[in-house]
Parts: structure tokens; sequence; C-alpha cells
């Protein structure tokens, strides 16, 4: 499998909040950006409901939608784990991605299973994604 870039998003939290379990909790956030690359360019609105593990592991559950430039709208998930990286606090997390599309000129991305690693500076509450498509690499390999 290869890794083929999509786009990388700069999001920011617009407000974000927490409920403590006492073994855990719960994260809520809206988070607003811009998205750039060859693929995908436009802006960004989403919500991530990170639930946060006894062991200070959060995990990543990101609903949103891309707003291309020409005026397209592909809704996007991204799911899976963020660790603290101890010397600055800050969450580097590697997710799943999916996407969806009504619009024909971006169908590709409904047959598009990717892989996005990410940062979020918990100071500034700043973050860079980066959004990759998972190319199978086996697909003209005969069985």
């Amino acid at each position: 499998m290869k890794l083929a870039p999509i786009c990388e998003m700069q999001m920011h939290y617009t407000w974000i909040d927490y409920v403590d379990y006492g073994v855990g909790g719960q994260y809520v956030g809206t988070l607003e950006g811009t998205v750039k690359g060859d693929r995908l360019k436009g802006t960004v609105k989403s919500v991530n409901v990170p639930a946060k593990r006894p062991d200070n592991v959060n995990c990543p559950a990101f609903r949103g939608i891309i707003y291309t430039e020409d005026g397209a709208k592909i809704y996007f998930e991204f799911n899976g784990i963020a660790l603290l990286r101890p010397e600055d606090k800050a969450r580097v997390f590697t997710t799943a991605l999916s996407l969806r599309s009504g619009d024909a000129r971006y169908a590709w991305v409904n047959d598009t299973v990717g892989a996005v690693e990410g940062i979020l500076n918990t100071t500034t509450d700043q973050m860079i994604v980066r959004a990759n498509a998972c190319q199978n690499e086996l697909e003209t390999v005969p069985v």
C-alpha cells in the first residue's frame, strides 16, 4: 500500500469543553479552517468529540464538511488515536479517513479509504492535518 496526498488542513478550535467522568472523560469541540492541496482546496467546518481514556490517550472522532473552492461539499470522518507528546503537551494523532460527496466532480472520494496524520498545539488550539489516500498496490497482482 502507498499513500497519495489528498490535502493539508489547518484548523483551530472555535469552542471546546470537557466533562470529566473520573476514569476518563469526553471532549466536545467545534473547528474551522482551510484546506489546501492538489486534489482538494477550500474551507472546512468540523466537530470533534474525542473520548479521553484513563491512560490520557484521546480518541479523535471528527465529523465535518469541506467546502471546495468550486462549490462542492464533501463530508468527512476521522477516527483514531491521539498521543500526548511529553515535551510540549501537543497531541499527535493518527486516524482513518472516509469521505463522501454527491458532486460528480468529486465522485472519487466515495471510493477512497484514507489515513490522516496530525498534530494539535494544546496551548493555541491550532492543528495541522495531512490527509492521504491509501492506494492498494496489490490491485494489479494476479491471484
